[in-house]
């Protein structure tokens, strides 16, 4: 300790200043294992995703009703001949109601476990009743027969059942395809019995597996939605959120009700003469993971040079205030101690709850940096001090990552009590240095 001893004030401050600098490359490391374990991670997601079922997002029920349309032009000779063109058009309900069964469970490889999820989705509701003039019309032949009921399913692979199709009083099986480009891959089902007169009920079930994430459009004039999970974290988010929910320990509960006025799609349209968007119109759950524990700890490395730097002011606040002085290598050797700090917390939480590891991490780092104190000095009072020093900086750190909407506050509060410190150990410097006698 007699080299640092014999330094000026000012140089003192200046190599352990650089000392904290230093500690950005071995923190840096950290990160980058942290970021290559994250992908490891992220491959595993994929992987089981890709295996189970992907996010999926559920569009429609859709009514098509095929048209065929009759009309004349003039031949080459400039006789008028009749013509044909086949088109559809599109009905919504009237009446959506959807009641969804969020069952989740965890699906584990290797290390690490992935939240999936199997849906159950009751759909029944009402469609409207065809427009009476345009089935009296002498050049259009509405082809009630081929009348079909289509339901967008991203993701068809991971449909686990589907119910038959009750439309009116007939029941027709779901087949694969939704024969709409615009509504993309899904399943359609025969709807024969379309009135004109009055609106015609229908009620079907699918049960879809998925991961992360499910999505709906609520195509009715009026769509009321109940959704009950099991998972207890739940992340809303797309166009419409939900206009109550209630959270659990054991699951969730979520209600959304969407007028037409709010959806942006009109009731019924020809295919071939408007381009419909339904991305735009999705309200969407996920399954949110609060603590991953990749993204915590590469948020605590981001907070590590603040933390060095805290450390190395107690260290310091010691100097001032004691005869004792630390060596730069022994700066450096605690540096090193709070950096690995980080890699055993991440290597702790790949195998124990995020909670314990830290517990564990931190009382790891707090014994070894205050039996270190006390085999440089010898002094059980510094010893202990700086047990309770470090424990506090790595207990307020935990508040930190706890505590995501308050962080700033916190982290500020924390800058602001280590500046007073250095504030009240630092008082009576003067420009002298501290071997000459102080000015009185």
């Amino acid at each position: 300790m007699q080299l640092l001893r014999d330094q000026p004030t000012t140089v003192r401050f200046a190599i352990i200043g650089v000392i904290v600098l230093a500690m950005l490359i071995p923190l840096s490391m950290v990160e980058g294992v942290t970021e290559e374990r994250q992908g490891y991670f992220d491959e595993t997601f994929q992987a089981i995703s890709s295996a189970w079922g992907n996010e999926q997002s559920i569009a429609g029920p859709f009514l098509i009703v095929p048209e065929v349309h009759r009309f004349q032009v003039k031949d080459d000779d400039g006789d008028l001949v009749w013509h044909t063109r086949h088109r559809e058009r599109v009905y919504l309900p009237t009446e959506l109601n959807l009641d969804i069964q969020i069952d989740h469970q965890m699906r584990r490889r290797a290390i690490y476990e992935v939240p999936v999820y199997l849906a159950t989705i009751k759909f029944n509701g009402t469609f409207p009743a065809l427009d009476p003039q345009l089935l009296n019309r002498t050049d259009v032949e509405v082809q009630l027969d081929l009348a079909r009921i289509a339901v967008g399913i991203s993701h068809t692979q991971a449909i686990n059942t589907a119910s038959t199709l009750k439309f009116g009083d007939t029941e027709s099986a779901f087949t694969a395809g939704t024969t709409q480009s615009w509504i993309g891959t899904g399943v359609h089902a025969a709807a024969r019995r379309v009135s004109n007169t009055n609106p015609t009920a229908f009620a079907f079930d699918l049960e879809i597996k998925g991961t992360h994430q499910l999505g709906f459009t609520p195509v009715g004039n009026t769509t009321q939605v109940q959704m009950m999970s099991t998972w207890p974290h739940p992340s809303f988010n797309g166009t419409y959120l939900p206009e109550r929910y209630e959270t659990r320990d054991d699951g969730f509960t979520a209600k959304w009700t969407v007028h037409e006025l709010a959806r942006d799609l009109p009731g019924s349209w020809r295919v071939d003469q408007k381009q419909v968007e339904l991305a735009r119109s999705f309200a969407r759950v996920s399954l949110f993971q609060p603590v991953t524990d990749y993204r915590v700890i590469d948020r605590a490395i981001k907070y590590g040079f603040l933390f060095i730097g805290l450390t190395f002011l107690g260290f310091v606040c010691f100097e001032l205030t004691t005869p004792i002085r630390f060596h730069p290598v022994q700066y450096g050797v605690v540096g090193a101690g709070l950096v690995l700090f980080y890699l055993a917390l991440l290597s702790l939480s790949e195998h124990i709850d995020f909670g314990s590891s830290y517990l564990i991490a931190t009382a790891l780092i707090t014994v070894l940096i205050s039996w270190y104190v006390w085999a440089m000095t010898r002094i059980w009072q510094l010893c202990a001090w700086m047990a309770v020093v470090v424990a506090s900086l790595y207990t307020t750190l935990y508040v930190l990552l706890q505590l995501e909407e308050f962080s700033l506050l916190v982290g500020t509060a924390v800058l602001f009590a280590g500046l007073i410190a250095l504030m009240i150990t630092t008082r009576s410097l003067t420009a002298a240095e501290p071997d000459e006698p102080l000015a009185a």
